[in-house]
C-alpha cells in the first residue's frame, strides 16, 4: 500500500485531510476513518474521494494501457471534527494493511511550517516512489540527466524564497495605505464589485465583504446575487449565520452594499449574470464569495484608468491564501496582455475588471430579456470564455479608434511601439498581487482535472474564440495538464526558405538537413551560406548534399570546383513565388567575408524564393516531426511576426523556451537548464505564448518583415541580433510566438565556439552596449511579458531576491550604468 498525506489543516473546528493512497492494483478498494486518542471513531467524520490523475499519470501509465481507465478515484478529501487540544488519526487500510496518522495541535503547526514544507521537498526525493520514477528516468536518460534534475530540486529547495516571507518584505504600508485614501484622483470611476453568492460559510463571507470595505478607494459599490438554498441550510452548516444575515447587516451598515436573495440558484454562470444586472457602475469587478482584495486593489485600478483613459480590462497579479489568513502562497506573476498564452491557459483569472461598455457589446440576451454575460453553456470555463470574448472585443475597439492604423495610437502607446514594449492601448496589467484566492495551501492536491467538463468547456472556448477572430484552427488538444490547452492551426504549406550559416562540422550540419528533410513538412528549400570553411571533407559534403536534393537546374559540381570558387554572386530578380516542392532542396552559397552572423544570415536571404524564411543554426537537430508545420500555422497569422521553438540540450535540459528582455542584466532564454520533464513556472515552458524574443537558432519569420525592418543589424556581428531583430519586429507591432510543440535539440556553439579570448570578450561586451543604446527603454522599465516580481539572476521564473534585487528595477550591469 502507497499513500500520501498532502494537507492537514485545522478550521473551522475540523481538520481537513487531503492526499492519495492505493494498494497493489489500483481498483482495490481503500478504507479510510478517523480516530481520536483514545483509539474511537470520531462522529461526523466526512470521507469523499477525489480524482488525481497525476498520481495515475505517475504510477499507472502502463497499467492504463493493458487494462483501459481506472474507475476508482485515487484521493481522498476528508473532514472530520477537531477542537484545539485534541489528538486524531488517520486511518487508511488496503490490501490487509493499515497505516495510522496521528495529528495533533504541535503536529498541525509543524506540518504546515515552511520547514516542513521544505523538509517534504526534501524527503520526497528519497520516497520509494520517487525513486521508481528515478529508476524509470535513468533507464530513459542516464545517470547525467537524472543528476542534473536532482541537482535542480535540491538547490530549488533551499534557494528559492518562501513566498509567504517574500510578500509581507513587499506588502504595501500602513503609511501609502493612508496615503492613497487622502489622494483626490483627477478622474474617479466608479466600480461595481459583482460577487455570486452560494452557502458561503460567515467568516469567509465576511473576509471579503470587509477587505472591500477597507478599501483605499470609495467609489465603489458592492451587488451581491445570494443563491444560497435557504429551505434547506442551516445556521449550522453557515458555522455562524446566513449569508443573507451577513449580507444584510452590510447593508444596514453601509448603502453601498446591495444584495439580492435569488429565488433558485441558477448556476455560477447566471448566478453572475444576475450580480452584473444589478451593477450601475462603469467598471465591473468580478470576485468570488470567499476570497479577500488587496486595501489598495480598486486606487491601483482607478490610477490606471487614469493613466489609460482608453481602458476597458483591466487584470492584476493574484496569489493564494490558506483558511486562516495566516499563510500566503502560489503567487500568480503574470505576463501583459498575451493572446497566446490566454489561449493556452485562462491566465489572467483574478483581479478581473471590465468596463461595462465592454461587457454590454460582448453581452447576448436570454428569452426573458435579461442580458446574458457569461454562457451557461461554457459552465466550469466560464470565466475564460468571458475573457476570450472581452479581449476580441476590446482589440476589435482599437481596430476601430485608429483604423487598424498604429500610427494613430496615442503618443504614449506610439512610443511604447517604437521601444517593442506595446502589447495593447486598451488591456491593461496591474504587475501587483490584488487579489488573495482562499484555498488549500496544497491545493494542487485538489487539481483541476477532477472536472474534466471544465477542461472541455475551456477547449470549446479556445476552438470557439479562434473560428470567430477567423484563425484557421485545425483542433484544441490538452496541453500540459487539465485546463491547459494546445491549438492547432491549419496552414497551407507555403515554401520555407532555410537558411544556415556553416563552417565546416558537416556531420552536424548533416544532420540538421536530414532532420527537417525527414519531417512532416517537405515544401523546403535550404540555402546553407558556407563561411570560410578549410576542411577537405567539407568541400565533399557540399557536393553530395546538393546532389541529393538538387534544385531546379541543378549542374553538378566537384568538390574542388565548390572549394575554388569565389564568393556567390547575389542573383538578380529572384521572385518571391508559391512554390510547392515534392521534395527538399539543398543549395551551397559561399560568402568569403569575416564571421559576421547578420551578415551572413541577410546575405543567405537574397537567395531564397520563399515567403517565409527559417533561420537554423547548423547544430541544430529535429526531434518532434510535426515541428515545421506547428511554427508555420502561427507565422501564417497576420497578427504573428516571428515563432520560435523549444530547444534542448542533448541531455534534456532546456536551452531555449523564449527570450527574456533584461535576463542577467542583458538578455536571456528562459527556463535554461531546468530538465525538459521538470515542471516550470506556472507550465510556462510548455505553454505556447508570446515573448519580446526568440532565439535566432531556430526562427522562422516572414520574407516581407524581414525586408520591412531591414533584417538583421550587421553592427551586432556576433551577439544579440537575434534578440535586436525580433524587438525590430515587435516594434512593427506583431507578435513573436514561443511554440513549445516545435522541439529541437541544440548542440550550442560547437561550431563557432565560446567567447573564450580577451579580444572575442571584447567585443562581446562592445556589442552589450550596442544592443542597449538600441533597447534601453525595455531593458531599464521592464519586459512586458516578464514580471518585475520576479528575478533576473535565474532563469526559472523564482521571485526577486530581496537582498540583491528591487522589485521594479533591472538588474544592473557595470558596462550599462549610464544607458539602462
Amino acid at each position: 500500500m502507497r499513500y500520501k498525506v498532502d494537507v492537514a489543516v485545522s478550521r473551522e473546528g475540523k481538520i481537513t485531510f487531503l492526499g492519495w493512497a492505493f494498494g497493489k492494483d489500483p481498483e482495490t478498494p481503500v478504507k479510510y476513518s478517523v480516530l481520536d486518542g483514545n483509539g474511537k471513531p470520531v462522529e461526523g467524520t466526512v470521507v469523499e474521494s477525489v480524482r488525481r490523475d497525476e498520481v495515475v499519470e505517475a504510477f499507472f501509465k502502463d497499467y492504463e494501457k493493458e487494462h483501459g481507465p481506472i474507475k476508482r478515484e485515487l484521493g481522498y478529501d476528508i473532514n472530520t471534527p477537531y477542537q484545539r487540544g485534541e489528538t486524531r488519526y488517520l486511518v487508511i487500510e488496503a490490501d490487509g494493511k493499515t497505516k495510522k496518522v496521528k495529528f495533533n495541535d504541535q503536529i498541525l503547526e509543524s506540518f504546515n511550517s515552511v520547514a516542513h514544507k521544505k523538509r517534504e521537498k526534501l524527503m520526497a526525493l528519497f520516497h520509494w516512489e520517487t525513486v521508481e520514477v528515478a529508476w524509470d528516468y535513468f533507464k530513459d536518460h542516464g545517470f547525467r540527466a537524472l543528476w542534473k534534475k536532482s541537482v535542480h530540486r535540491l538547490k530549488g529547495i533551499q534557494e528559492d524564497y518562501d513566498y509567504n516571507e517574500w510578500y509581507k518584505k513587499v506588502k504595501i504600508t500602513e503609511e501609502e495605505l493612508e496615503k492613497q485614501r487622502n489622494t483626490a484622483l483627477p478622474v474617479q470611476p466608479k466600480f461595481s464589485i459583482v460577487i455570486p453568492v452560494y452557502a458561503t460559510p460567515e467568516k469567509f463571507l465576511r473576509k471579503m465583504l470587509t477587505s472591500i470595505a477597507d478599501q483605499t478607494y470609495g467609489n465603489f459599490e458592492v451587488c451581491v446575487a445570494d443563491a444560497t438554498p435557504y429551505e434547506k441550510y442551516t445556521k449550522a452548516e453557515a458555522a455562524g449565520k446566513l449569508p443573507k444575515e451577513v449580507l444584510q447587516e452590510y447593508q444596514d451598515r453601509d448603502p453601498r452594499f446591495r444584495f439580492k436573495v435569488l429565488e433558485q440558484n441558477l448556476g455560477i454562470s447566471d448566478n453572475t449574470n444576475a450580480a452584473i444586472n444589478m451593477a450601475e457602475g462603469e467598471f465591473i469587478v468580478f470576485a468570488d464569495h470567499d476570497d479577500e482584495l488587496e486595501p489598495n486593489a480598486l486606487f491601483e485600478c482607478a490610477k490606471t484608468i487614469n493613466e489609460h483613459p482608453d481602458a476597458v480590462m483591466i487584470y492584476s497579479d493574484e496569489d493564494k491564501i490558506d483558511f486562516e489568513d495566516t499563510y500566503y502562497f502560489e503567487p500568480h506573476f503574470k505576463s501583459d496582455f498575451n493572446p497566446d498564452l490566454l489561449r493556452s491557459v485562462n491566465y489572467v483569472c483574478h483581479l478581473m475588471v471590465l468596463k461595462r461598455e465592454l461587457l454590454d457589446a460582448i453581452s447576448e440576451t436570454d428569452e426573458d430579456g435579461n442580458k446574458v454575460y457569461e454562457r451557461k453553456a461554457y459552465d466550469g470555463a466560464q470565466d475564460h470564455d468571458l475573457i476570450l470574448r472581452a479581449t476580441e472585443k476590446a482589440q476589435e475597439m482599437e481596430r476601430e479608434r485608429t483604423g487598424g492604423d498604429l500610427s494613430k495610437l496615442s503618443d504614449s502607446d506610439r512610443k511604447l511601439l517604437k521601444e517593442g514594449r506595446f502589447t495593447s492601448s486598451n488591456i491593461c496589467h496591474i504587475q501587483k498581487s490584488l487579489y488573495h484566492w482562499r484555498s488549500h495551501q496544497s491545493s494542487t492536491a485538489q487539481h483541476p482535472e477532477a472536472k474534466l467538463y471544465a477542461f472541455d468547456a475551456g477547449a470549446r472556448a479556445v476552438y470557439d474564440h479562434c473560428k470567430r477572430l477567423g484563425l484557421p484552427v485545425k483542433k484544441v488538444e490538452k496541453g500540459i495538464t487539465y485546463g491547459f490547452y494546445h491549438t492547432v492551426y491549419e496552414n497551407t504549406q507555403p515554401l520555407i526558405s532555410v537558411i544556415i550559416p556553416n563552417k565546416d562540422h558537416t556531420a552536424d550540419l548533416d544532420k540538421a538537413i536530414q532532420s527537417l528533410a525527414g519531417s512532416n513538412y517537405k515544401n523546403l528549400e535550404f540555402i546553407v551560406v558556407e563561411n570560410n570553411s578549410d576542411q577537405e571533407e567539407t568541400w565533399k559534403y557540399y557536393a553530395d548534399i546538393q546532389k541529393q536534393y538538387p534544385v531546379d537546374g541543378y549542374i553538378e559540381e566537384t568538390a574542388e570546383e565548390i572549394k575554388k570558387a569565389g564568393q556567390t554572386e547575389l542573383p538578380t530578380g529572384v521572385v518571391i513565388s508559391d512554390i510547392h516542392l515534392t521534395r527538399p532542396t539543398v543549395r551551397v552559397v559561399k560568402w568569403q567575408g569575416p564571421f559576421n552572423y547578420s551578415a551572413i544570415n541577410n546575405f543567405g536571404v537574397k537567395f531564397s524564393r520563399g515567403e517565409y524564411i527559417l533561420f537554423l543554426n547548423n547544430d541544430i537537430e529535429l526531434i518532434e516531426p510535426d515541428s515545421i508545420d506547428e511554427m508555420i500555422g502561427y507565422v501564417q497569422r497576420e497578427d504573428v511576426g516571428i515563432c520560435g521553438a523549444r530547444l534542448l540540450y542533448p541531455d534534456e535540459d532546456i536551452q531555449h523556451a523564449g527570450v527574456i528582455m533584461g535576463m542577467g542584466g542583458i538578455a536571456g532564454a528562459a527556463f535554461v537548464r531546468t530538465h525538459d520533464a521538470e515542471l516550470s513556472y506556472m507550465h510556462r515552458a510548455k505553454c505556447v505564448q508570446d515573448y519580446s524574443c526568440v532565439t535566432a537558432a531556430c526562427l522562422l519569420t516572414k520574407r516581407k518583415l524581414f525586408d520591412e525592418v531591414g533584417g538583421y543589424t550587421e553592427d551586432l556581428a556576433v551577439a544579440f541580433n537575434d534578440v535586436d531583430f525580433c524587438m525590430k519586429i515587435r516594434s512593427l507591432g506583431k507578435l513573436v510566438v514561443y511554440d513549445p510543440y516545435a522541439k529541437f535539440y541544440h548542440y550550442e556553439s560547437k561550431s563557432r565556439g565560446m567567447e573564450d579570448t580577451p579580444e572575442k570578450v571584447a567585443r562581446f561586451n562592445s556589442e552589450i552596449v550596442k544592443f542597449a543604446k538600441r533597447w534601453p527603454e525595455c531593458l531599464r522599465y521592464g519586459d512586458p511579458y516578464y514580471n518585475p516580481a520576479l528575478t533576473f539572476m535565474k532563469s526559472n521564473f523564482t521571485l526577486k531576491n530581496l537582498d540583491k534585487e528591487t522589485v521594479g528595477e533591472p538588474f544592473r550591469m557595470d558596462i550599462l550604468k549610464d544607458i539602462v
